[in-house]
């Protein structure tokens, strides 16, 4: 029996099209490269903003904005070092956020950065920088009145009162900048990774917010040591060194 004829055409159409739209969804590359997934924590809990943790001293306190810049990222290997980014903007508010970038063949030992920028790049002008960029001015990294960049930026909230349950009214607020709070930092993973052209790699770096302000030999008293613009240099450069032993990549 035969088909009507916009039957046939029917049949003809899918026979067409439907191989066509497999044949799309089955050549789809996968991704390849390396990626860094951020993972903010308190300690060993989960970091999130405008959330009640305790600081050094039993403090009750929250973080409302943390951002760092890593710049003049590098791979680094055995037989020396290879260029990755100029500049990353890492916001500890996103638990999700990811790196992304696209490397060569090779086994490497970690990746070594800045934290803060450079001063050849520290003075440019925001205004320069496309919208989505970094170092944009969008980003509220800048310093217009220093004709520079905020390196950290560490906002919240805390009470001096260990034992008082009210609101948290009094003000966080460390920005460190100025090239003399420039450093670099070593992220080396406990074993060496691969990258190779058609598969991803993905690395975690590790950033315990708890320790920006008790690592190691240094400890920020939030109700003394809460105020630094541009200024109060020892707080900054103890801001500086806690960020800095509080990263780690795995």
């Amino acid at each position: 029996m035969r088909l009507p004829s916009t039957a046939l055409l029917c049949t003809l159409v899918c026979a067409i099209i439907l191989p066509a739209c497999r044949k799309d969804a089955s050549v789809t590359p996968p991704p390849d490269g390396l990626r860094i997934r951020i993972a903010p924590t308190w300690g060993d809990q989960p970091f999130a903003t405008y959330t009640e943790y305790r600081a050094p001293g039993n403090l009750r306190f929250q973080a409302e904005m943390l951002r760092f810049y890593l710049s003049d990222l590098r791979l680094v290997s055995d037989s020396g070092e290879t260029a990755l980014s100029d500049v990353v903007l890492i916001d500890l508010a996103k638990s999700d956020a990811v790196l992304e970038f696209d490397v060569p063949d090779g086994q490497w030992r970690g990746l070594r950065a800045g934290l803060g920028l450079p001063a050849e790049i520290n003075h440019s002008n925001p205004g320069l920088y496309a919208e989505n960029h970094p170092m944009s001015v969008n980003t509220g990294m800048h310093w217009s009145w220093a004709n520079g960049y905020k390196f950290v930026l560490f906002d919240g909230r805390f009470d001096p009162d260990p034992a008082s349950t009210g609101p948290l009214f009094s003000v966080f607020s460390v920005h460190t900048g100025m090239d003399t709070c420039f450093t670099e930092v070593d992220l080396f993973a406990d074993l060496p990774f691969s990258t190779k052209n058609g598969s991803l790699t993905t690395l975690t770096l590790h950033a315990d917010v708890h320790g920006f302000l008790q690592n190691g030999p240094d400890t920020i008293d939030v109700t003394t040591e809460n105020q630094s613009h541009g200024g109060n240099y020892p707080l900054a450069f103890k801001l500086t060194r806690n960020v800095k032993r509080s990263l780690r990549l795995e």
